[in-house]
C-alpha cells in the first residue's frame, strides 16, 4: 500500500481585509471583512492591462476572476514553463520525453509518484477557504481559456505533451514549490534508494569539488541545498528620506526554467486587494511586492527544512530498522512508469520504493548496506496553509496585520521575510518551516558534529543528520505550533528596527550589526560564525555615508545606485594591500614555474576596484579570488592577517596578509591560467561577462557574484529542473544564467509607494519574443524602470493595452 507521513493539520482561515489609504500615520485597527465570492452561476470577468515591459495589471470584482486573468495572464507569457513542471509533477517526463540522459526523467518520475504530490493534492489541500479556492480554480480555468484561445507561444508549441491543466496539478506543482529546499534537492536519490542486492540498486558516489559554489566537498548528485540566494534591505523611518519605509528586494533566482520569477498587479474592485510585485512560475497571488501599507521581500533561510536520519537495521533484514527497544518494518510500494523508447513506442517500468515512519529512504553515498540506512522527515510536505499565508501579507493593512499573517498561519516554506511599512518600521523574521527538536536530540546531534562524525560531513553539505533509531530525535509536538513538529511562531527569530534590517542568506544572527540575535535552535541557522562575503558587502553599504549622502538618510535614487554599484568586498579590502606587495615581490612560483606578476600588478594598480562593464582588472582578481578557498576568503589564513571576530562580525576579517608570497601566489595561479587559456590580463569585464541563456545577441553585463564579494549577484548556473532549451554554461567567458533576478527598490511617503524594478530576464519565456532581453538590456546599462501602480500611472503610459477576458464558470 502507498505510504503517507506528516499527517498535520491547518489553523482556521482567516479573511484578507481591506486596503489603507496610502499612508497610514498609525496602524489601523485590524478589521476581518467577508471575502468577496461570486456566485456559483456568474461567469469570469477581468481586465489585463499591459503596460511597458509586458506588465500585466489585472483588476477584476471577485477572487475567482483574479485568479482566472492572472491564470490567463501567465499562460500568455509562460505556458510552456508550468505545462512542463505539471508533467514533472505528474511523474510523466519518462512517457513523454523517454527516459533521459542516465534516467534522469524515469528516476524524476519515480521519486515524485513516490512523494505522492499528485495523489494526495486534493487531499492534503482541502478545505481551503472560500476566496481562495475560487483563485486557485480561477487561476487553473484561465490558463486553460488562454491555452484554448491562443495556445502557447515559443520552445512548446505544437509538442503532443502541452494540454491544459487542472486543480490538482496546480496543487500538486505547488506543493513541489515548497520543497524546494528539502526534498526537491534529492529527487534522485529518493528514486534510486535501494536496499542492497535488490535489482535496481545503485550507489551514489562522493564529488570531491574542493572549493565549489559552497566551499565543501559535495554529496552525489549535488548539495543539500537549493543553488539559490538573495538579498533583502528594510529601511525604517529613522534613516529613510521621504520618512516613511524603504525596501529593496533583490532574489537571486535563476534565469532559466521553472524557478524564474513573474510579475503583475492584481486588484480587486472591492477594496479587498491591490498588490504589485511578483511570484515564481505558476504561483497565484504574490510572493515579493508592496501595497499600499508594507513592502517585503524573501531571501532564502539559511535554517533546516528537513532532517535526514540514519538508520541502524535488524540483523539480517535490511528492510527493517531499530527504534528504541522495538524493530520497525519499512514499508514498500511498487509504482510503474510510461517509458517512451526511441522508436516511439511506450513500455511500462516497475520500482519498488521504499520508506521509513519518517519518510522516503534516500540513496547517500555512505548508505544503503546491511548495517545502515538513510531516510528523511520533511518540513513542508503538508504544509497547505501556503496561499492563506501569502494572499493574507498582500492584504495586509498595516505591519501590525503583517506580522499577525505569519503568526496565524505560520505557512513560510523556505525564506526569510525582509519587511517594511508606510508608517517606517522595518521587520525581520525567520518563519520558515523548521524541524523543532529537544534540547536532548540538540545536544546528541552538536557531539556528533564536534566529534567530525558523519554528522559532521552532512552539516558541511547543508543538512542535519540525526539518529533515527533513537525516539529522542523525533521532532516535538508544541501544542501552539500550526504544524505538528514544526517551531512554532514565537520561538522563531525576529527583530523589528528603526533604521534597519536585512538578511544575505546567512542567518539571523546578523539582521542588524547593532543587535545580534541569538539563543535560537540551531536549526534556525548558526550563531557567531563567519559571515560570507555577500552578508558584510550588504552591511557595509548599509552603514556606509557615502550611500547615505550629506544628509545622512537614505533617498530611492540612493538605494537603487547602491545596488547598481558594483562594489565588492575583497577588492575593496585587499586591493591596496595586493598591489603594495606587488612592489615588493615580482614573481611567484607556481607548481615549480616562476610566474611573472609584473603586468598582473600593473593591471591591478590601475583598477578602482568596480566591477563595470569597461573595468579592467575584475576578471584577473576573480581568478586571484578563485585560486583560494572559501575559508581563506572568510576568515584568516592566505588572504587576510586578521581573522574573524564574533564581537566585529562586519569588519572581520581584515588586512591583507603580510606574507607577500602567501598573499601573491593565487594571483600568479591566476595569470597562468588566464594566459593558458588565451585571455588578457587586463579585458574588459563586458567582453567576458554576457547573457548565456539560448540567445544569440551579445549582452554584456558588470557585476560580481558571491566569490568576489559582491552584493548585486549575477552568475551561472541557472540548474534548472526544465525540459526548455537553456543556454551553454561552458561558454567560452563567464555566461551569465543565475542572480539578479526581481529587483525592487520602494519608497513610502505622504503621497504612497513609489518603486522601481527590473526583472532582469524579461516575462515570457519565449527567447524569439523582444520584451525577452529587453530588461536584460537595462541591467547592461544599470538601469531600474518605474513602477506602475495606480491608476493614473497605468493610464498614463503610452505603450497600455488592455484586454477583457471572460468565461463561464464550469
Amino acid at each position: 500500500s502507498a505510504t503517507r507521513w506528516c499527517s498535520c493539520t491547518s489553523p482556521s482561515a482567516v479573511a484578507p481585509t481591506t486596503a489603507p489609504p496610502p499612508l497610514a500615520e498609525s496602524a489601523p485597527e485590524s478589521t476581518t471583512v467577508v471575502a468577496t465570492v461570486a456566485p456559483a452561476d456568474a461567469g469570469y470577468r477581468a481586465t489585463i492591462t499591459r503596460t511597458s515591459f509586458d506588465v500585466p495589471h489585472i483588476v477584476a470584482d471577485d477572487w475567482g476572476s483574479l485568479g482566472f486573468g492572472q491564470g490567463y495572464a501567465f499562460a500568455q507569457d509562460r505556458a510552456c514553463t508550468l505545462i512542463d513542471q505539471v508533467i514533472k509533477v505528474r511523474g510523466e517526463r519518462a512517457k513523454w520525453f523517454g527516459p533521459g540522459d542516465s534516467d534522469a526523467n524515469l528516476n524524476s518520475d519515480f521519486a515524485y509518484r513516490h512523494l505522492h504530490l499528485h495523489d494526495d493534492a486534493d487531499t492534503r489541500f482541502a478545505n481551503q477557504p472560500p476566496n481562495i479556492a475560487d483563485l486557485v480554480k480561477g487561476y487553473v480555468d484561465g490558463f486553460n481559456t488562454e491555452l484554448t484561445d491562443q495556445g502557447p507561444t515559443g520552445w512548446c508549441a505544437g509538442e503532443p505533451w502541452v494540454q491544459p491543466i487542472t486543480t490538482t496539478d496546480l496543487y500538486a506543482y505547488l506543493n513541489d514549490v515548497l520543497l524546494f529546499a528539502s526534498a526537491g534537492v534529492l529527487i534522485d536519490q529518493i528514486a534510486t534508494a535501494q536496499p542492497p542486492g535488490a535489482p535496481d540498486a545503485t550507489a551514489t558516489t562522493v564529488s570531491a569539488d574542493a572549493d565549489d559554489a559552497a566551499g565543501v566537498v559535495r554529496l552525489g548528485a549535488g548539495a543539500l541545498r537549493p543553488n539559490v540566494a538573495s538579498n533583502g534591505w528594510a529601511i525604517g523611518s529613522d534613516l529613510s528620506e521621504s520618512g516613511g519605509g524603504m525596501l529593496l528586494a533583490n532574489p537571486h533566482f535563476p534565469w532559466e526554467g521553472e524557478k524564474r520569477l513573474w510579475e503583475s498587479q492584481l486588484t480587486l474592485t472591492t477594496g479587498e486587494l491591490n498588490v504589485y510585485g511578483a511570484t515564481l512560475s505558476g504561483v497565484p497571488g504574490v510572493l515579493i511586492g508592496f501595497n499600499n501599507a508594507v513592502a517585503w521581500t524573501h531571501t532564502v533561510s539559511a535554517g533546516y527544512r528537513m532532517t535526514l536520519y540514519e538508520l541502524s537495521l535488524a540483523p539480517g533484514d535490511p528492510t527493517s530498522y531499530l527504534y528504541g527497544s522495538d524493530t520497525m518494518a519499512m514499508k514498500s510500494e511498487e509504482i510503474a512508469v510510461e517509458v517512451k523508447q526511441a522508436d516511439g513506442s511506450t513500455t511500462t517500468q516497475k520500482r519498488t520504493m521504499w520508506s521509513s515512519h519518517y519518510g522516503p529512504m534516500l540513496n547517500l553515498p555512505f548508505g544503503w548496506n546491511t548495517d545502515k540506512a538513510y531516510t528523511m522527515r520533511d518540513a513542508n510536505i503538508d504544509n497547505s496553509d501556503v496561499l492563506q499565508q501569502f494572499l493574507g501579507m498582500d492584504a495586509a493593512r498595516s505591519m501590525d496585520e503583517f506580522i499577525d499573517v505569519h503568526r496565524t498561519f505560520n505557512a513560510i516554506p523556505w525564506v526569510n521575510t525582509i519587511a517594511t511599512s508606510a508608517d517606517g518600521r522595518a521587520w525581520y523574521a525567520d518563519t520558515a518551516a523548521t524541524p523543532n527538536l529537544s534540547p536532548e536530540a540538540i545536544a546528541g546531534w552538536k557531539s556528533q558534529v564536534e566529534a567530525g562524525a558523519l554528522a559532521k560531513v552532512v552539516l558541511d553539505n547543508g543538512a542535519i543528520l540525526l539518529n533515527g533509531s533513537d525516539p529522542v530525535n523525533e521532532w516535538v509536538v508544541d501544542p501552539t505550533a500550526t504544524r505538528p513538529g514544526i517551531l512554532p511562531f514565537d520561538q522563531q527569530p525576529q527583530l523589528e528596527r528603526k533604521d534597519f534590517v536585512f538578511n544575505a542568506n546567512d542567518s539571523h544572527w546578523l539582521a542588524n550589526p547593532a543587535q545580534l540575535l541569538t539563543g535560537y535552535s540551531p536549526l534556525t541557522g548558526a550563531e557567531a560564525v563567519p559571515q560570507s562575503s555577500r552578508t558584510r558587502m550588504n552591511a557595509r553599504l548599509l552603514t556606509d555615508p557615502e550611500v547615505f549622502g550629506t544628509d545622512g538618510k537614505l533617498s530611492l535614487a540612493e538605494e537603487q545606485a547602491a545596488i547598481m554599484s558594483s562594489r565588492t568586498l575583497h577588492s575593496e579590502l585587499l586591493l591596496k594591500g595586493v598591489v603594495a606587495a606587488c612592489q615588493r615581490v615580482h614573481s611567484v612560483d607556481v607548481d615549480g614555474s616562476p610566474i611573472s606578476l609584473t603586468d598582473a600588478c600593473s593591471v591591478l594598480a590601475g583598477w578602482d576596484g568596480v566591477y563595470g562593464l569597461a573595468s579592467r582588472g575584475p576578471v584577473l582578481w576573480r581568478e586571484f579570488l578563485r585560486s583560494v578557498t572559501r575559508a581563506d576568503r572568510d576568515d584568516k589564513g592566505a588572504l587576510y592577517e586578521v581573522g574573524f571576530d564574533p564581537v566585529d562580525p562586519v569588519h572581520t576579517p581584515n588586512t591583507a596578509n603580510p606574507d607577500d608570497v602567501a598573499l601573491l601566489t593565487p594571483l600568479g595561479k591566476a595569470v597562468q591560467k588566464l594566459t593558458a587559456d588565451g585571455v588578457a590580463l587586463d579585458v574588459a569585464l563586458g567582453d567576458r561577462q554576457f547573457d548565456g541563456r539560448a540567445i544569440t545577441e551579445r549582452i554584456p553585463l558588470p557585476g560580481g557574484n558571491n566569490l568576489d564579494g559582491a552584493v548585486s549577484v549575477i552568475d551561472c548556473c541557472a540548474g534548472g529542473n526544465t525540459t526548455a532549451p537553456e543556454g551553454d554554461p561552458k561558454a567560452d567567458g563567464y555566461p551569465i544564467t543565475f542572480g539578479d533576478s526581481f529587483m525592487m527598490t520602494v519608497s513610502y511617503s505622504k503621497s504612497g509607494p513609489t518603486a522601481a524594478a527590473l526583472l532582469t530576464y524579461g516575462q515570457p519565456d519565449d527567447p524569439t519574443s523582444p520584451e525577452f532581453t529587453a530588461q536584460t538590456k537595462l541591467l547592461s546599462q544599470g538601469k531600474f524602470r518605474p513602477v506602475l501602480f495606480t491608476d493614473a500611472d497605468i493610464a498614463g503610459d503610452s505603450t497600455a493595452s488592455t484586454k477583457t477576458v471572460t468565461a463561464p464558470r464550469p
